[in-house]
């Protein structure tokens, strides 16, 4: 089993919807439950629209995580980009994420120019810190009680890794 990175595909919409319909991976994102397929392919036109970069995660053909660069349009900021990531948890714990924050780095500093990337992960997500921190993200903020999950507003930590 080998793992291939690569572009986004319009025909993907089906295995996003697959992977942010579980329960273990919508919960670590600002995003609603149980979204459609018919809304990620509008999803992926917005994306698109707006230059956003989205790779894929695949083992033997299946999508097993994604992260999205989500590039800033305005001229003062567009040094700097965020992204977002989900793995499938079946495939939790073998580098995949890994993976792809550093194929995304790669590709935003040395493709893009960027300069500053950052994120926002929920406060008890103590796996994702980890990873973050190894990669060389630090904390530089909190927002409180920044997103509802389950009921429960819940603080985002606000990091970021800037271009040495």
């Amino acid at each position: 089993m080998e793992l291939k990175i690569r572009g986004r595909e319009p025909a993907d919409a089906a295995a996003y919807q697959r992977l942010y319909s579980h329960p273990e991976v919508y919960r670590w994102t600002t995003q609603l439950p149980f979204p459609s397929v018919a809304t990620w392919q509008k999803k992926f036109e917005r994306m698109d629209a707006e230059g956003y970069i989205a790779f894929i995660a695949e083992i033997d053909g299946q999508m097993v995580g994604e992260l999205t660069l989500f590039t800033e349009q305005r001229p003062r900021t567009r040094h700097s980009l965020s992204f977002g990531i989900s793995v499938d948890p079946a495939f939790s714990g073998r580098g995949i994420g890994e993976q792809l924050i550093r194929t995304g780095i790669d590709y935003a500093f040395n493709w893009l120019g960027i300069v500053r990337v950052e994120l926002e992960v929920f406060h008890d997500n103590q796996r994702a810190l980890r990873l973050y921190q190894r990669l060389g993200f630090e904390q530089e903020g909190v927002k409180r009680k920044a997103c509802l999950r389950e009921g429960e507003y819940h603080d985002i930590i606000v990091m970021a890794k800037l271009r040495d």
